[in-house]
């Protein structure tokens, strides 16, 4: 079962945001939003947390799974709301997100989505700016962080879309969360959206081969959907398949094109039309692909400039 409805997912787990930005809270004695999310999401959040009745000194904990800028745009605007909340994330995602220019760039994206939501009068009214993003605790695979009522967070580092990717794992409930490290939904557990390996390919299987072997029945995305049941498990071993069938089918492309950057073209139209994300243009694509197809011929052994 797929569903993309804020609202109680299990005991102690609720969807939060709206479908291109999900988020998640597992609540035990303590609460721990899971995701950053983007900063025009925040008057949804703020609406739903006091909906399902949290405490704001309940909200000890804040998961970034990566540094990219539609996964920890909400971050800086939580933390001056929730000052004694910890914001964790990889020691690779702090280095990312100690650079200045980064936060700038998510500031100016960030900004372009403001608009598009045409919600300027919120972000001027609760100063949703990003100004800075400080990370209080690093995680690793051998992190474990209790929350009470029998709610453990495990992590399990997922490199691949980036450097710094970070799933989080909450045994009790059998559930995952492995946002961009595995190609999300689109409407159905075998019609998935593009990968995204944006900083290497081969790790980016091993990620997802990794994630395919847990045990769950919960599978929440940070974009489109949460799976429930069955599906949750077969959703994962579809991306498996799935995106070994990309990277070959990238290579033959380069293989019949002999041109790296009709490639990457062809992979950003590709995306934009595949995964429907009408708040991306080629523009923003055109970086992402140009990475992605240079990883992926990398791993077969081809070089290109």
């Amino acid at each position: 079962m797929l569903t993309d409805k804020p609202g109680k997912i299990a005991e102690g787990l609720y969807l939060l945001g709206k479908q291109t930005c999900l988020m998640y809270l597992a609540r035990g004695k303590d609460a721990m939003i899971i995701g950053g999310g983007m900063n025009w999401v925040v008057p949804l959040l703020n609406v739903q947390v006091d909906e399902f009745g949290v405490k704001a000194e309940d909200i000890k904990y804040l998961v970034i799974p990566h540094p990219h800028f539609d996964h920890c745009g909400a971050v800086p605007y939580l933390k001056r709301k929730y000052p004694h909340m910890k914001v964790l994330a990889t020691e690779a995602a702090k280095s990312v997100l100690s650079k200045q220019k980064v936060i700038d760039y998510m500031e100016a994206v960030n900004m372009f989505m403001i608009d598009h939501f045409g919600v300027r009068d919120q972000y001027e009214k609760l100063n949703l700016k990003i100004d800075s993003i400080v990370i209080d605790q690093t995680v690793n695979d051998s992190t474990v962080i209790d929350l009470g009522d029998g709610l453990e967070v495990h992590f399990i580092e997922t490199p691949g879309h980036s450097p710094g990717d970070i799933s989080v794992y909450i045994p009790g409930l059998k559930a995952i969360f492995p946002s961009d490290a595995v190609p999300c939904p689109l409407g159905y557990i075998d019609k998935l959206a593009m990968p995204s390996p944006q900083y290497d390919f081969n790790l980016y299987m091993e990620s997802l081969r990794k994630l395919a072997a847990y045990d769950v029945d919960i599978c929440g995305f940070d974009h489109n959907v949460v799976v429930v049941g069955r599906d949750a498990k077969q959703v994962l071993l579809n991306s498996v398949q799935m995106v070994e069938d990309y990277g070959k089918r990238v290579v033959d492309i380069y293989n019949e094109k002999k041109d790296f950057e009709q490639t990457f073209r062809w992979v950003a139209r590709e995306r934009l039309k595949v995964d429907g994300f009408t708040f991306l243009n080629e523009d923003l694509m055109i970086p992402v692909a140009r990475a992605e197809v240079r990883n992926i011929l990398k791993a077969s052994g081809i070089s290109v400039g």
